[in-house]
């Protein structure tokens, strides 16, 4: 909930270079969750990588579900219906139906209460990097 998306050099199974993948506005300035959400511009959840270096991004705040390059730049959104976004992944025969994991709340007691809770799925044009 940095309000931003955060990049790692990994290896031998370490994580070290630490640094700022995609920014979406300032750090929250406070540890008050709610403060926190009603100031980000996104709330990022799942994510998934595709063949041309973006990212899917599950944005849980704000419904929907956004491809966001390097830069933070939003280049591609798709919205839930008004259901919160907990995960994404690229898959399919070919790499390119992009699949979303909503529920209307983040509390599992009511979200299963709704029967509202399903996985969404789209075609997209660039395919997914390396596996699944």
């Amino acid at each position: 909930m940095a309000n931003r998306l955060t990049a790692f050099t990994v290896s031998n199974g370490a994580l070290s270079e630490r640094r700022t993948w995609a920014a979406f506005g300032d750090p929250p300035a406070t540890t008050d969750v709610g403060k926190i959400l009603e100031e980000a511009a996104v709330v990022p959840d799942g994510i998934c990588l595709d063949a041309e270096g973006a990212v899917w991004v599950a944005d849980v705040l704000n419904r929907r579900v956004i491809r966001v390059t390097e830069d933070g730049a939003i280049v591609q959104e798709f919205e839930t219906g008004g259901l919160c976004a907990f995960a994404c992944m690229l898959g399919g025969d070919d790499g390119r139906t992009l699949f979303a994991c909503v529920a209307p709340t983040f509390d599992e007691t009511e979200a299963a209460a709704h029967h509202r809770s399903s996985i969404l799925m789209t075609r997209v044009e660039v395919p997914h990097a390396g596996l699944p």
